[in-house]
């Protein structure tokens, strides 16, 4: 039942060269910086914690024109990881919607130190918030300075930005973090409305709400009450 979801039910936050629709996730690619700008996935406490076995194998995507496609041994030996965007831990509930998490467009270049930090963290925060917060719909994606690094070819993002909206409740929070170790324990420092993160990114999220005043809001001791 979860392969029905509509993983951009609240609109696309930026236009990208191809977007493709995953059995638990959507995703748009930019061909320039041979990454997703954006990946949107729509999680409950039903659709996650059902636990497949985790593959671990990363695989290039086939949808992605060849030129643009990213080989997981582009990773290999550059002191970042592989960071999902729509993280496997959350896609879980069937074998084929986890391995699809693995594909090279949904992946990242993380820090480490971030990734298995507060990035980590974080993403566990947002699966324990769907016991409470009811179904929630989550926006990632890396942002890039004027010159980014390149890694193989690979733009090495500056920052990465989340956003999560609850359904049931009309809420929402955003976050942004450097590319740079981050601890767990500093989550909350990075914690800003989703009108900021548009602000700092250029990109327009929640487009299908309307002038709510959501995005505006920022309630940081809701999101911190399990």
């Amino acid at each position: 039942m979860f392969t029905f979801r509509n993983h951009k039910k609240l609109g696309a936050p930026c236009a990208t060269d191809l977007v493709l629709d995953r059995d638990g996730y959507s995703l748009g690619y930019s061909f320039e910086r041979k990454c997703a700008l954006w990946a949107s996935y729509v999680i409950s406490k039903g659709s996650i914690g059902i636990d497949v076995d985790r593959s671990n194998d990363f695989d290039p995507d086939p949808d992605i024109p060849e030129e643009y496609r990213v080989q997981p041994d582009d990773f290999r030996n550059t002191g970042y990881d592989k960071g999902h965007q729509a993280p496997s831990a959350a896609i879980d509930f069937s074998r084929k919607s986890n391995d699809q998490t693995f594909l090279m467009s949904n992946i990242v270049l993380q820090n480490p130190k971030l990734n298995r930090q507060a990035w980590g963290r974080l993403e566990g925060m947002i699966r324990s918030w769907t016991h409470n917060k009811g179904k929630l719909l989550v926006i990632t994606g890396p942002i890039y300075g004027d010159s980014p690094e390149l890694v193989n070819d690979i733009p090495v993002p500056e920052r990465f930005y989340k956003i999560v909206y609850s359904f049931k409740h009309e809420r929402a929070i955003g976050f942004i973090f450097p590319n740079e170790p981050v601890k767990g324990s500093q989550i909350w420092e990075h914690a800003m409305s989703v009108e900021e993160v548009e602000n700092e990114t250029g990109y327009q999220f929640f487009d299908q709400l309307g002038d709510s005043g959501i995005k505006a809001e920022l309630d940081v001791s809701w999101w911190k009450n399990k």
